[in-house]
């Protein structure tokens, strides 16, 4: 018989969209009904992790494997838990911990993957436990909060009556606070481990102090790092004015600036969370800018607000009685108060909540 007249095997197709539209009609009629609430975008922000269970659902459809697919699968109910609020975990410090696993489950495909139905399910329940073990042991060290014990920092105002800070790092979980200490610019703890560098610089010139401290050793965020064990816990000065810059790559930053004296904040992230509490105080100027995350801003009652947000796959979410115009969200009384914030929010994936706060 020739090649020609042998019957050729098929692959499945795919059921990727069929899926997609199948749970996207489900979302949406929930919504309709009055089920589950929320407008399109923050439905899609809130049930993005089912796109990764439709992409392993499909993928063991097609035959493409067992051990991946079900790993993609149980982190999208993982990230999917976690956006319904059923688990108390910050879902992007878990991926930035736990990716090696997604490696794991690729190599155990490769090995085992097609060679026996048996090895591919030996396979899944490794990757199951592995991932279950692992989210243990997130948990377990998130509690216990830094790992790695800090280096004590401070620093004196040396005569400024206002400076220009700048904190500059890599990878970490930065906590940011005031302090009401007398004459300190600057006081907290930074990482001390072997393989890090943290420096730092301050001058004084008419009054005005410049003060950057960064790490030398982590321009860049390399994935076999632990931000988590990385923690930055910096104390300012409430005694004079402050133009402040946050630049982190990756990470968490929880800043409660409620206390401080600020001109200017300026907050550059790549992949993380950002919360920020803001003071009350009059002209106050705020940009954000971040690639992955998610943002909340705190803004004091009585406080007018103007929301310039520049997103692309982006849930936005405003107080009550906010006017938008295009981009600009604008709070009711924002024109007539006496104290103000200009706020610029870029994000490109993730979700925005500006909220009111005491």
């Amino acid at each position: 018989m020739s090649e020609t007249n042998q019957p050729r095997r098929r692959g499945r197709g795919s059921i990727f969209f069929a899926l997609l539209l199948v749970i996207l009609g489900v979302i949406f009629l929930l919504s309709n009904t009055g089920v589950i609430e929320g407008d399109a975008w923050s439905l899609i922000w809130q049930f993005w992790p089912l796109l990764l269970i439709v992409i392993g659902l499909d993928s063991i459809y097609k035959r493409e494997g067992l051990v991946a697919p079900t790993f993609m699968i149980g982190i999208g109910v993982i990230f999917l838990l976690a956006n319904l609020g059923y688990l108390s975990v910050n879902v992007w410090r878990m991926v930035l911990t736990l990716w090696p696993i997604l490696l794991i489950a690729i190599g155990f495909d490769i090995l085992v993957g097609r060679r026996s139905i048996w090895a591919a399910i030996a396979g899944i329940i490794l990757i199951l436990i592995i991932l279950a073990g692992s989210l243990w042991l997130f948990g377990v060290s998130a509690s216990q909060g830094n790992l790695v014990q800090g280096e004590a920092i401070q620093q004196s105002l040396e005569g400024a009556t206002r400076a220009e800070v700048k904190i500059d790092t890599g990878a970490g979980d930065i906590q940011i606070g005031a302090t009401d200490l007398s004459e300190i610019l600057i006081v907290g703890s930074v990482p001390a481990r072997s393989n890090q560098r943290i420096e730092s610089s301050y001058t004084v010139n008419n009054g005005v102090g410049n003060y950057l401290i960064r790490d030398s050793s982590s321009t860049f965020f390399f994935p076999g790092t632990n931000p988590g064990q990385m923690a930055w816990d910096l104390n300012l000065t409430d005694a004079i004015p402050l133009d402040l810059t946050l630049n982190l790559g990756a990470g968490n930053l929880d800043a409660d600036l409620s206390k401080l004296d600020l001109d200017s904040l300026f907050i550059n992230t790549a992949v993380g969370s950002t919360s920020v509490s803001l003071p009350a105080q009059d002209d106050l100027v705020v940009g954000t800018n971040g690639a992955i995350g998610q943002i909340l801003v705190t803004i004091p009652e009585g406080v007018g607000v103007r929301v310039q947000a520049e997103t692309a796959l982006v849930s936005v979410q405003m107080p009550p009685g906010f006017v938008r115009q295009e981009n600009v969200y604008q709070s009711p009384d924002y024109e007539l108060a006496t104290q103000q914030v200009d706020l610029t929010i870029k994000l490109a994936i993730g979700s925005v909540v500006v909220r009111n706060g005491p």
